[in-house]
């Protein structure tokens, strides 16, 4: 599964949000880690954010085929003639080229899960930066930045590994995210109720009202990735 894009609009005052996004208030929450074996996740800092809009769920297919058939246009996968995933019986961080596969088609052969892709209400895959850039253009939006992201994403919880707390169970046997249990891509246990993606309104949504505040697919940011930002955004406060 590759990445989706999640969109945000930023405005100095925030009337009433456009259909199909919530208000995001200025506001700080602490990001990084200070205990954490990845340099690119410390130290942990306070960030100010400014007040924005935010898409209350993923892109979904449907959003998506309504930018491409009003436009006409063709995504990187689709150029390329092929997607990149992780084919069935691989480690999940291994990835490989599936020739023919794009966000219409993601999957890289008929499985039991197929429908889970193809539903409107499914989250768009195997979208790139630059597909992502332009389906925000066509819809007069932006994507988010990674503290604007995360900062939504929180809904002010800062602390705990979850928007509602430390453990995938919002209540005992009740899972908060769809995420992957199981050894490999020919074993998921569907603990969660899911095997690969699963429809946008599927799990309740953060305190803020935004759906798939973790885990499902992958979310684009605008920002470029380098592993001292924590760093150097924490130098400049």
């Amino acid at each position: 599964m590759i990445e989706v894009v999640l969109l945000a609009l930023v405005q100095a005052n925030l009337p009433p949000p456009p259909t199909g996004m919530v208000a995001i208030s200025a506001g700080t929450y602490l990001r990084g880690r200070a205990r954490s074996e990845r340099l690119d996740e410390r130290p942990a800092h306070r960030v100010q954010v400014r007040g924005f809009y935010f898409d209350a769920t993923l892109v979904t297919r449907a959003d998506f085929a309504r930018f491409v058939d009003a436009t006409g246009y063709r995504t990187t996968a689709d150029k390329q003639g092929y997607g990149v995933g992780a084919s069935e019986g691989m480690n999940d961080w291994e990835w490989e080229r599936i020739p023919g596969a794009s966000w219409r088609r993601p999957f890289w052969e008929a499985t039991a899960d197929t429908p889970a892709f193809l539903r409107d209400d499914a989250p768009a895959v195997m979208v790139s930066y630059y597909d992502a850039e332009a389906y925000c253009r066509w819809a007069g939006k932006r994507l988010p930045t990674e503290a604007e992201w995360e900062y939504a994403m929180r809904a002010g919880q800062d602390k705990s590994r979850y928007p509602w707390g430390d453990s995938p169970e919002r209540s005992p046997g009740v899972y908060g995210l769809n995420f992957w249990q199981g050894e490999s891509h020919r074993k998921n246990d569907r603990q969660d109720g899911h095997v690969y993606v699963s429809p946008v309104r599927a799990f309740a949504p953060n305190a803020w009202g935004i759906y798939d505040a973790v885990g499902n697919v992958w979310q684009w940011t605008a920002d470029w990735y380098a592993d001292d930002t924590y760093r150097r955004d924490a130098a400049q406060r």
